[in-house]
């Protein structure tokens, strides 16, 4: 009956755990981040989940589209993202409920029900609270639940995948690997590269037969990525990076639309440069303190145990195949999470870090007053909050910045056309998919006037908008 009673406890904890760290996702997008699509990124997936809420793929390309650009948004031959549809396939459910913002959320809540169960199957009861707490208080983990970026949906997808195969290497069950590929393939639709590299990590179990289930389950999903990619960019090989990169040399110049993927990033010294700097800052910055430490010493405490040994390879590798693939991709500044392509470790790194945690609290009691040893686990599960915290006084001025424009012409309450004059006017010249709406953002060239843009648009008053960190509008036409 006590064990009974303790496992409920345990079981009622965990649950709890979850739903606060669900309700802070949702609290942090709606209050901190003001459910905004900060980036251009968010910007481009939130644009598509409109489409699809709309059932369309893509719309007609609007007149003047070469005065209507907008980042990572394909203007001809049609309007679409440039990014695979997954992410936006989610938040097309929230676009139709009327809260996309929601949707990320949700796949956080999801990813930490699936690491409750994947550290449930091999680790102690109580090292599941931890495993969920290693996942859901980093803060790349916490901030990218609350944004609009589609690593949140990719780690959902994965960490679920990760889950049935820790279960697949203690009871087997093809079904398993067969839902863990459809995962699989689901994040394929998502972030091919994360799924790729997670369906390599499978060949750490030694076994051909999950590797083939799993990829057998995921195939359907990566034809349908090439049917998408067929429809939306006239060749099932062609993806949307490479129907951009001309828009992008053209907005930010040749030497910004490098190659996605490449062994010369290996050697560049400046691409390595940002690589050791998007580690320092996910070591450092973006997880609980001591995270990656402790996952190494989950890894060496669970060779011990044989029941756990396949599991305990295959999550070693997914995080060794993330940090690898690292410094072959283009690392840069940008509007995102320093290391957000790093996401998907967070799920190794938590559930081996568990472990690893209770080993190091047991080495520190035996050397420690308690009193002590309390306090350092007090700092640690703080200092992700100070992070996020920091992290979010650095991002609010910018987040006024980028929602600026749109509340001085709302409080303007402008209509007709609004040329931006900005550094990068790019970044918002949003005008969502139909190019419909009362206001008409134009990312006009700066040697252009805003009169003989105005032309471009007869029948709309013009006004001129100048990027600061209190936007002016000056209305300089009415329509004739």
């Amino acid at each position: 009956m006590r064990d009974e009673r303790t496992e409920t406890r345990r079981f009622v904890g965990v649950a709890a755990a979850i739903a606060a760290f669900g309700v802070f996702y949702v609290v942090f997008a709606r209050a901190a981040l003001h459910a905004f699509p900060f980036s251009g990124d968010e910007y481009s997936y939130l644009l598509q989940a409109e489409l699809f809420a709309r059932g369309m793929l893509h719309a007609p390309t609007p007149v003047h589209a070469e005065l209507l650009r907008v980042d990572h948004v394909i203007l001809a031959p049609w309007v679409c993202s440039k990014y695979p549809p997954g992410s936006s396939a989610l938040l097309a459910l929230g676009v139709k409920a009327g809260a996309p913002w929601l949707v990320t959320p949700v796949e956080g809540v999801v990813s930490l029900v699936a690491m409750a169960f994947a550290a449930r199957r091999l680790l102690a009861p109580r090292e599941a609270l931890l495993a969920v707490c290693l996942l859901g208080a980093a803060p790349l983990f916490a901030f990218q639940a609350a944004s609009f970026f589609s690593h949140t949906a990719a780690t959902m997808w994965l960490a679920v995948a990760f889950a049935l195969a820790v279960g697949w290497t203690l009871e087997g069950g093809a079904w398993r690997m067969l839902v863990a590929g459809a995962c699989i393939g689901c994040a394929f639709l998502t972030r091919p590269l994360d799924a790729l590299l997670f369906g390599a990590a499978l060949l750490s179990l030694r076994a051909v037969r999950p590797v083939v289930l799993a990829a057998a389950a995921a195939a359907p999903f990566a034809a349908l990525l090439l049917a998408y990619q067929d429809a939306q960019f006239g060749s099932p090989f062609t993806d949307g990076y490479t129907a951009y990169e001309p828009t992008f040399r053209a907005i930010y110049g040749a030497h910004t639309a490098g190659a996605p993927l490449s062994l010369a990033n290996l050697v560049d010294p400046e691409q390595l440069w940002h690589h050791l700097d998007i580690v320092r800052s996910f070591l450092v910055d973006w997880t609980v303190p001591g995270a990656a430490l402790l996952a190494m010493l989950g890894w060496a405490v669970l060779a011990r145990d044989d029941e756990a040994r396949r599991a305990r390879a295959l999550a070693a590798t997914i995080a060794l195949l993330f940090a690898v693939s690292l410094f072959v991709t283009i690392g840069g500044t940008d509007d995102g999470a320093r290391p957000r392509y790093l996401s998907i470790a967070l799920v190794p790194v938590a559930w081996l870090g568990a472990r690893g945690w209770t080993s190091a609290r047991a080495a520190l009691d035996e050397r420690l007053p308690r009193a002590l040893v309390r306090c350092v686990g007090v700092a640690v599960w703080a200092i992700p909050v100070i992070q996020l915290g920091a992290f979010v006084v650095q991002r609010t001025p910018e987040l006024w910045e980028r929602e600026g424009l749109f509340q001085a012409v709302a409080k303007e309450n402008a209509r007709g056309v609004v040329v931006v004059r900005a550094e990068y006017p790019t970044r918002y010249a949003r005008n969502g998919p139909f190019f419909d709406r009362d206001v008409l953002f134009v990312s006009a060239p700066a040697e252009m006037s805003s009169l003989d843009v105005g032309k471009a648009f007869p029948g709309r008053d013009v006004w001129e908008a100048h990027e600061g960190k209190t936007w002016s509008l000056e209305k300089k036409s009415e329509p004739r």
